[in-house]
């Protein structure tokens, strides 16, 4: 509020004015953080800790002071809330203050009651509703803004230009149902404005008839009200069901926003929930990949220093090559035991085979299992389209009834209109009928009444017989609709249990590939561990054989053929081995790269799944929009019906009144008659005979 001062007085000087010294003293006493809004007689007391007001309300402003205010106001960022109330303004110092408040956008609540404003003044009014738009709450009461109709029609066009404007007050300044129209008109073309105050204003029968018809198109404003204006009961019940319908309105639109807000939140979690699994999935990949890694990186290690053995047996074996030379004497003594080793590499060379085919029957029933694996995604992916298909049909289907129902609507609004040219044309032969049988019949009295009785009763009758035939069929739609709905809410639920199932087969198909993919991870472990404990032991055996040859050449030098042979079986022996580490480095290899493979398949899958939710949310998107759609229609369908009641009531009260004008004619002519043929006639006019 210091700065605001700051700037009052920056501009008075610029100006060359003397402050306003009640002014100054508002602005020293103003607290940013509490203040009562006083308003004529009636004060209402308000916490105001989150705005800030400058009250001067009571307080006599000059023309200057006011020009003065609203520079001011104009650049001000600070003040909220404005209380000029009984300040004496008047049309000029209206004026230059909302043109400074045009370019102002912090003000939120404006107070002018009984400033005594005129014609120029609403027009300066609606200049500032074309182009501020910050202000939510405005109080006018107490002025003379509706006195001059031209004039008040710019603050009308303001208030239908303005899209922030929330609370009008416009009670007692001399509206009439000139005004009143116009403001209907604004209203119609306005969405923003949901309370106007227009008691005490002379709106009239014609002013309360545009008000109703605007709020017809109108459906923001929740609160209007209109006592001391002199409109009829039935006028105020129809305006009052229109509020209602608008307060209805709100609240269902307010529902669906918290219930739209909750499903978004759901959405989002849902799918924070999706992609946190995933990256779990992806850590658990890497997880496998990195002890893949460790295993191989093991396995070469140990391949090296089978390799290191390897050479120095190779070292030792030459070493016992030098001493062959002297084993020779002794080589018939161990042919025997030769032959023994024979056997006994070829019972090792037959374990070797029968291990490398139980390894061969494995790795093909791996293969089988994936292949079945592969089979059953596939179908439950054919099942899934399957369903999307069915729920596509079932959706076609709805949407073809409510094109069915649209098509009845329109057949009913046909039927209606003709109806209502009927019912006028009828009105109109009425009309026609009476007027001649005024002029030609009059001295007939009695059976001109009773014809036109009996003709007002049949048109009367078949008033009757159409409104009946239309309620009964608006019944029928009704009931129609009813069961729409309760058809569109049993394949919403049916939508739903289908949804979380497909969701826990999914959950069920997760489990069961990561349990597959833990017990096939484990059968390779066991089998990576009984390849290496036979590696093992053909390591034991081979270097017991060495041993024995250690033995066989220490005792038989002379034996250099048979070493010789020897040496070639273990060149065989070593290249098998050799060809057995190749053979499970290409296993791992495979292994590792159907892992990846099953990987991106499963990612892929997951994708398809999130599509296909997707999918499901536009279908109950669209179901949405068709319901909301539906629901408009029948509303507005509701609303035609209930205007053409109120036309049949209005035509039936119209051909009471007629009835009851010419019985009351009727009724006069009869008295005359009788009057005049009663009346005693004097000698001086009864005629000669």
């Amino acid at each position: 509020m210091d700065s605001f001062k700051v700037v009052y007085l920056q501009v008075c000087r610029e100006n060359r004015i003397t402050p306003q010294q009640s002014v100054l003293d508002q602005l020293m006493d103003a607290d940013p953080k509490s203040s009562l809004h006083r308003s004529g007689s009636r004060s209402r007391s308000r916490s105001r800790s989150s705005l800030t007001t400058l009250d001067l309300s009571t307080t006599s402003l000059t023309v200057q002071t006011c020009s003065v205010l609203g520079r001011a106001l104009a650049t001000n960022h600070i003040i909220q809330e404005l209380l000029l109330s009984d300040c004496m303004i008047g049309d000029e110092g209206a004026k230059h203050l909302l043109h400074g408040l045009c370019s102002n956008t912090s003000i939120r609540a404006l107070d002018l009651k009984g400033n005594n404003m005129r014609g120029a003044s609403a027009e300066a009014m609606g200049k500032l509703f074309r182009q501020n738009h910050s202000i939510k709450r405005i109080c006018l009461e107490w002025n003379a803004l509706g006195i001059e109709g031209a004039r008040f029609t710019s603050l009308a066009e303001g208030v239908s230009a303005n899209s922030s404007l929330e609370v009008l007050d416009l009670r007692n300044n001399q509206i009439g149902h000139d005004g009143a129209s116009q403001l209907a008109t604004a209203i119609t073309r306005n969405s923003s404005v949901q309370n106007i105050d227009l008691r005490w204003n002379n709106v009239g029968i014609v002013g309360g008839r545009s008000l109703l018809a605007g709020l017809q198109h109108n459906q923001t404003v929740t609160e209007m009200d209109l006592a001391g204006n002199d409109i009829p009961q039935d006028i105020l019940k129809a305006i009052g069901l229109l509020l209602e319908r608008n307060k209805e309105r709100a609240s269902l639109s307010a529902t669906h926003q918290t219930r739209q807000d909750i499903m978004t939140r759901e959405i989002k979690q849902l799918k924070n929930e999706k992609h946190q699994q995933g990256r779990d999935l992806l850590r658990r990949i890497d997880q496998q990949n990195d002890q893949n890694g460790r295993s191989k990186r093991d396995t070469g290690k140990k391949i090296r220093l089978l390799e290191e053995a390897l050479s120095e047996r190779k070292s030792a074996f030459n070493a016992v090559a030098a001493k062959l030379s002297k084993t020779e004497a002794e080589l018939s003594l161990v042919s025997h035991r030769s032959h023994d080793l024979d056997t006994v590499l070829e019972d090792t060379r037959q374990e070797m085979t029968s291990t490398m085919t139980s390894h061969q029957r494995d790795m093909q029933a791996l293969r089988e299992e994936k292949v079945a694996c592969e089979t059953k995604l596939i179908t439950e992916l054919s099942s899934v389209k399957e369903r999307y298909r069915e729920y596509e049909a079932k959706n076609e289907e709805l949407e073809r009834k409510v094109q069915l129902q649209q098509e009845q609507i329109y057949e009913l609004k046909e039927e209606l209109m003709a109806a209502q040219a009927e019912v006028k044309m009828q009105a109109t032969r009425t009309e026609e009928l009476l007027q001649v049988e005024r002029i030609k019949h009059r001295d007939d009295v009695g059976g001109i009444d009773r014809r036109h009785r009996s003709e007002v009763q049949h048109h009367r009758q078949g008033f009757e017989e159409s409104e009946r035939a239309y309620k009964d069929r608006i019944d029928r739609l009704e009931d129609h609709r009813r069961g729409i709905e309760e058809e569109l809410s049993r394949v919403k639920a049916q939508q739903l249990n289908e949804r979380l199932s497909l969701e826990e087969q999914i959950l069920a198909t997760k489990k069961q590939v990561r349990d597959e993919e833990h017990q096939r991870s484990k059968l390779l472990e066991d089998k990576i561990r009984v390849l290496q404990n036979a590696k093992d032991d053909i390591q034991q055996h081979a270097s017991n054989q060495s041993q024995i040859v250690a033995e066989v050449q220490a005792r038989n030098s002379n034996l250099t053929l048979e070493v010789e042979s020897l040496k070639r079986h273990l060149q065989e022996m070593t290249q098998e081995l050799a060809g057995k580490n190749n053979e499970k480095m290409s296993a791992v290899h495979h292994a590792e790269l159907q892992h990846q493979k099953e990987s991106q398949r499963m990612e892929t899958k997951l994708a398809h799944l999130q599509e296909f939710k997707e999918q499901a949310a536009d279908l109950e998107a669209k179901l949405l929009d068709q319901t909301r759609k539906h629901r408009c229609e029948l509303a507005s369908k509701q609303e035609e019906v209930d205007s053409l009641q109120e036309h049949l009531r209005v035509r039936d009260m119209d051909i009471a009144r007629y009835q009851e004008e010419e019985n009351h004619r009727a009724s006069a002519l009869q008295s005359a008659l009788s009057s005049y043929l009663n009346a005693p006639r004097s000698p001086a006019v009864t005629p000669r005979r």
